[in-house]
């Protein structure tokens, strides 16, 4: 028996490192599919952070990529029958990026393809591995160039690859191992690169025995998973006073400014990166980046421009030029570099958020929901996604499709603090305000995301059920949270208003009117408020100011011409009944009856 299970294994060998002839797709899979397992990250919590690929190299040893693995605070692997084991690091090649795990988990390694049968451009190629955490599966493409990367070492390739990819197996007609898939390299969808397959081998040798900084590469990552800013701050100032030259440190320096809203000084950081990397695609991008977060266009337009001319395969750099343009209002030119970017690299997260937000400007809600479901088919492990995909159907008036989409989601989701908040959202939408308060409330219970949101919303279901009390208390609540947020001060007033705190209402939208001239619904408020209040001239004024802003208010015109005719402003009347018709002639026909008729029809 052993030597039939010996004999099945050499001929298993055999066909695999063959150079006589090719394995079909299928054949190839199914003999190589034990030799890629999938990385899952976790933290102290036990929360996934992330997930990769490993290759196997020999027995209980897998080589991935080291940076999706720092700040993790356990590691294992899933083989393909789904059992997971932990796994530990115990070599890093820090220069390459490679890392050495042990794990006692089932693999078949995979055989390395000799020097003397390295490929030629052309030659057609498989990647394997666990794209956007799917499961291990096989693409197929062709090596599209050699001599990759800033020394010329790598393997640029067609096969098609996603996130989770990293860390996976390039491989040859006959299966056999020619390189290890470096995701982050990559500049376009069909253009991807992977390490010689010989580096795996030279990892312990490499292998960077400072301790000191790998914790600085593990503390790092989990300051900024918790969105500890002040704390990656000191880390980062000690990490480059340590190791000056260390680009890493400044890359982090620079991400702690940014989260400190220091965005001069994350530009500073970039540039320093910069300079110590030689020519590092992150740091140009992050410098640009930088500017961008500094209102500064014209010059964030000229940095991305510049990398698009030096590396015009790089989705990035693309997508950083679609926002510079974004931002300083050439929204053609935006539209048409977010598309190049995604054209590239459909998995673009920031040129997917860049269509979408040219697609709301222009009040286009159909088009946001399809960008945000699209995100949510790219991404389906982010449930933030679709959340935001829920809310663009609630802005298209799309109630029952969002309900519906609800209903799909996972009872985990659908009832977690979130869920419970988009359900309240999407029941208030469809006119069920009792029901749509019971949910916020659950949601308040739990701890939404955004608590100050929560409670405003059922501010407004309570306001409909004309709970006054109510719902100025939960107004009030969400004011206190998120004080500087104007929108939760407007509804405040509102409730206010209808509450019979005209005093309050009044003094909360002179305040928002100062801060926010421009905005329409603000006066309309004032106006209304102001007109309860007895203050009618005040009142008339204020709905003048919001109607100059937005004239297409047919309500706002309805109660104008109730106060000319009281104020005996025949002349604005009737102008106002003109702007009323070309409104809304039902409400124009009710209001005439009710405000010019009357006077026509008194005897002379």
């Amino acid at each position: 028996m052993l030597r039939i299970v010996l004999l099945a294994a050499l001929a298993l060998v055999v066909a695999v490192s063959s150079h006589a002839s090719s394995l079909a797709p299928s054949v190839l899979f199914t003999a190589v599919r034990d030799g890629v397992l999938t990385v899952r990250t976790f933290d102290a919590e036990g929360a996934p952070i992330g997930t990769v690929s490993a290759i196997a190299v020999a027995t209980e040893r897998f080589v991935t990529l080291c940076s999706p693995l720092d700040g993790s605070d356990a590691i294992r692997l899933a083989e393909a029958g789904g059992r997971t084991v932990d796994a530990r690091v115990i070599a890093r090649d820090r220069g390459r990026n490679l890392c050495l795990l042990s794990a006692s988990a089932n693999a078949r390694s995979l055989a390395v393809a000799p020097a003397g049968a390295q490929p030629r451009v052309g030659s057609r190629i498989y990647a394997l591995s666990d794209a956007l955490g799917f499961g291990v599966g096989l693409t197929e493409g062709v090596i599209s160039g050699l001599g990759g990367g800033e020394r010329g070492e790598l393997l640029q390739f067609s096969a098609p690859v996603s996130p989770g990819s990293e860390g996976g197996a390039l491989l040859d007609e006959q299966g056999r191992l020619l390189g290890v898939i470096d995701y982050r390299q990559r500049e376009g969808q069909n253009v991807n690169f992977a390490m010689p397959a010989a580096w795996a081998s030279m990892i312990e040798a490499r292998h960077d025995t400072d301790t000191a900084l790998q914790s600085l590469r593990d503390r790092a990552p989990r300051l900024a998973r918790v969105g500890d800013g002040e704390a990656l701050v000191r880390l980062a100032m000690e990490w480059t006073r340590l190791y000056p030259e260390d680009a890493d440190g400044w890359t982090w320096r620079a991400v702690a400014a940014s989260m400190q809203g220091d965005f001069v000084g994350e530009e500073a950081a970039w540039r320093h990166a910069v300079l110590r990397a030689g020519s590092m695609t992150v740091a140009e991008l992050g410098v640009a980046g930088a500017l961008l977060r500094q209102q500064r266009f014209a010059e964030a337009r000229e940095a991305a421009a510049a990398l698009v001319g030096t590396r015009p395969e790089s989705a990035a750099a693309w997508s950083l030029l679609g926002q510079a343009h974004h931002g300083s209002g050439g929204v053609s030119e935006a539209e048409t570099a977010y598309r190049k970017a995604l054209a590239l690299d459909p998995w673009e997260m920031s040129a997917h958020l860049g269509l979408i937000s040219l697609a709301g400007q222009r009040g286009d809600h159909r088009v946001a929901a399809e960008g945000w479901s699209r995100l949510v088919r790219l991404y389906p492990s982010r449930p933030e996604l679709r959340w935001r995909l829920v809310e663009a159907l609630l802005f298209a008036q799309d109630g029952t499709r969002a309900h519906k989409l609800l209903a799909r989601f996972p009872s985990e989701l659908a009832d977690s603090a979130d869920g419970l908040f988009w359900r309240g959202a999407t029941a208030a939408l469809l006119g069920r305000p009792q029901a749509a308060s019971e949910l916020f409330r659950a949601s308040l219970a739990k701890g939404p995301s955004e608590p100050a949101r929560a409670w405003t919303e059922l501010g407004k279901a309570l306001f409909v059920l004309e709970r006054f009390p109510e719902a100025i208390a939960a107004m009030r609540e969400a004011v206190r949270i998120a004080p500087d947020d104007p929108d939760h001060r407007y509804w405040l007033a509102v409730a206010l208003k209808d509450g019979g705190h005209l005093d309050e209402a009044i003094r909360i939208n002179r305040d928002l009117s100062v801060a926010y001239p421009n905005e329409p619904r603000i006066w309309r408020q004032l106006g209304y408020a102001q007109v309860l209040a007895a203050r009618a001239p005040e009142g008339i004024e204020a709905l003048e100011r919001s109607l100059a802003l937005d004239p297409g208010q047919p309500r706002v015109w309805n109660a104008l011409m109730i106060l000319y005719r009281a104020a005996g402003r025949r002349a604005d009347l009737v102008r106002a009944h003109g702007n009323l018709r070309s409104l809304d002639a039902a409400m124009a026909e009710r209001a005439y009856l009710a405000t010019i008729h009357p006077d026509e029809a008194r005897p002379q």
